[in-house]
């Protein structure tokens, strides 16, 4: 039987089922400390050309799973990428990157746990499968996403033509300041 294809387009926010599907699975998939508030996270897209929601649907029509990107001039930082809890384990999230890497025409930077889990080393063996490297012992720290809470110890992976451990500070000040508001 033939995998089904994938449809990636981005978010309509007037359309309610598609934010509603977006809001579960990203409180699903993302602990507190890894994700903005929902809302937050809508106006930056409405309000920023450079932030892009994604949502992935099925060819029957189904949502499935959504991915966040920034266009951050010489590179895209991918933030968020979830498959729904019911489709996952059925291929879609290769399906959906591999359309994404096609799509994209800059290199990409995405943020890992470190390989200290099994499921952190499955997501590090899955991107890796799809020509992404893995960055690890830079120092990086995801910057926290709410007043009061701690930076969390992270590492890098990136796809197509970027050096991270030439251009380590330039990157990481990119990422930031335009995702994270700070410097």
């Amino acid at each position: 039987m033939e995998k089904e294809t994938v449809i990636i387009k981005k978010l309509k926010v007037e359309n309610a089922e598609e934010v509603v599907f977006v809001k579960k699975v990203y409180t699903e998939a993302f602990p507190e400390g890894e994700r903005r508030d929902m809302e937050d996270m809508l106006r930056l897209y409405t309000l920023n050309e450079g932030f892009t929601i994604l949502v992935i649907i099925s060819d029957n029509g189904q949502l499935v799973g959504f991915l966040t990107y920034w266009d951050l001039g010489d590179f895209v930082y991918a933030e968020h990428f979830a498959i729904s809890s019911e489709f996952r384990n059925g291929g879609y999230g290769k399906r959906v990157m591999e359309g994404f890497l096609a799509q994209i025409s800059h290199p990409i930077v995405i943020e890992v746990e470190p390989p200290t889990t099994e499921i952190a080393m499955r997501r590090i063996q899955f991107y890796t499968r799809l020509g992404f490297i893995l960055w690890e012992n830079l120092g990086y720290c995801q910057p926290p996403y709410r007043i009061g809470e701690q930076a969390l110890a992270m590492d890098l992976m990136t796809w197509g033509e970027i050096d991270i451990a030439k251009n380590f500070q330039k990157i990481t000040e990119n990422i930031y300041q335009n995702v994270y508001k700070v410097r």
